[in-house]
């Protein structure tokens, strides 16, 4: 597909995603059956061409996500992006295997989160909740219509958690739920960042006991009317703009309380946040997987001073070290879904170390990306990557910050057993010393000062991730 801001650069629209990238490949197939391979490649092309498309459009100024009569609605292609990607992930005759699912979840975002793979994280965070804790008939009503792909019936998990004075500390929240006599409870509060105001929305309020629990809040009574809320605005966010994210009150929405209410925050983080934590890395993955492969494509095509920009050593060597990088990301997060699969002491440690390390990562790939190819890399009708660029910070953002992120690293690794598990992870490809070192910060961290974890916590989940990333970085 030619360029039309540079006419004759076949950039990689319309390419097949999982074909082009080997380190992707080689990272993933381990992991996959053969039929997992064929799918994969079946996806990667679905992906660079339909999908591609599809995002591309739907990012259009007149095609983003509007507020109409209190309501989000969104253009056609972005329904129909979300229901390729959903028949993709739950379309089939039997579920897919973690590593299957976060493949195409990676692939999925060489387009860029495109409004689709958030919801994709929030809809498999909320399936997996109901599956394990959700009640007979909440599961019986709602798990079929969360795997479907029929935009008229389906419905996607949307997260109403943060609240202005609260942030990242939901134990915080103000948002107040009151007992129905008919076993339901009513919410009252303002929720301040509420990602994909679907149909279906896992939120959090604080019960008259003072726990902090976990509720089901459907956004239309079976009767049709609206639930007890309203959508006070759209946020104007800088980047993920194909997913609206919205500030909702609510004013006596009817609620169905998940597990119990001192189990709401556990639930929170074990069932939904690390879900989502991982689909950030995987969204990052696929930014940087986008990005290498831009760059790559065009420094093999671009001419200066008589011949490609990879024969010049300075370019050569630059795209080296992004594919190096890019090679321990892809190493760090199919080591982490090995943990999560085989449900691993260090796979709680593990999640919040690939959320920071392979989001910060992949958003510094998108920018050398630019910067390799000069003025087209910040041309938004040249690629994708000015879209990637503002997504990758966002991306960054979601799902609790660095410092939060890696003290709780910090904290699981500085258990025996998990430190115990994760380095006999890693002993296999890493350099014996620094193992050792790291195992020694690790021991050592455990008489710091609560002062002192906050500043040097990141260091240890730094260190964490250079392990795990192997020879990459």
């Amino acid at each position: 597909m030619e360029n039309t801001a540079l006419p004759g650069y076949p950039g990689t629209r319309g390419l097949n995603f999982w074909e082009a990238d080997a380190a992707l490949r080689d990272a993933a197939s381990p992991m996959l059956t053969p039929q997992g391979r064929a799918r994969s490649a079946e996806f990667g092309a679905s992906a660079g061409q339909a999908l591609d498309a599809l995002v591309d459009a739907a990012h259009a100024a007149e095609n983003l996500p509007r507020l109409v009569d209190g309501a989000v609605r969104y253009c056609p292609e972005q329904i129909e992006a979300r229901r390729l990607l959903a028949r993709a992930v739950y379309g089939g005759p039997e579920p897919l295997a973690l590593s299957e699912r976060m493949t195409r979840a990676v692939i999925a975002n060489y387009c860029g989160e495109g409004g689709i793979t958030c919801p994709l994280a929030m809809t498999e965070g909320l399936i997996g909740l109901l599956e394990k804790r959700g009640s007979a008939a909440q599961t019986r009503e709602f798990l079929p219509r969360l795997k479907s792909d029929d935009p008229d019936w389906a419905l996607t998990g949307g997260q109403f958690i943060t609240e202005r004075q609260s942030g990242s500390n939901v134990a915080a929240n103000e948002t107040a739920a009151a007992p129905n006599p008919d076993g339901t409870w009513s919410l009252a509060g303002t929720k301040w960042f509420c990602s994909n105001p679907g149909e279906l929305w896992v939120t959090t309020a604080k019960t008259p006991q003072g726990p902090v629990a976990l509720f089901l809040v459907r956004r239309r009574l079976p009767d049709g009317s609206l639930n007890g809320h309203k959508v006070l605005r759209l946020k104007p966010i800088g980047g993920t703009r194909g997913k609206a994210t919205v500030e909702v009150e609510y004013a006596g929405a009817r609620a169905e309380m998940i597990g119990r209410p001192r189990e709401g925050l556990v639930l929170l983080v074990n069932e939904i946040l690390s879900v989502s934590r991982l689909h950030v890395a995987a969204a990052a993955l696929g930014f940087a997987g986008r990005a290498v492969l831009e760059a790559r494509t065009f420094a093999r095509w671009r001419l200066a001073y008589g011949r490609p920009l990879t024969a010049i050593p300075s370019v050569a060597a630059r795209l080296a070290a992004m594919e190096a990088m890019h090679a321990g990301m892809l190493a760090a997060f199919y080591r982490g879904l090995r943990a999560l699969e085989a449900d691993d002491a260090d796979a709680e440690a593990l999640v919040p170390v690939l959320k920071t390390e392979i989001s910060m990562r992949g958003s510094g790939l998108v920018r050398e990306a630019q910067l390799l190819i000069g003025g087209h890399g910040i041309l938004d009708d040249f690629s994708p990557l000015n879209r990637l660029a503002d997504d990758a910070i966002v991306n960054e953002i979601w799902e609790g910050t660095h410092p939060i992120l890696a003290g709780h690293a910090a904290k699981s690794l500085r258990r025996p057993r998990v430190l115990e598990r994760f380095s006999e992870r890693v002993s296999g490809g890493a350099d014996k010393e620094k193992l050792e070192r790291f195992i020694a910060l690790v021991r050592g961290s455990r008489t710091w000062s609560e002062d002192e974890r906050s500043l040097r916590d990141g260091e240890l989940a730094a260190e964490a991730y250079l392990l795990l990333a192997g020879s990459g970085n």
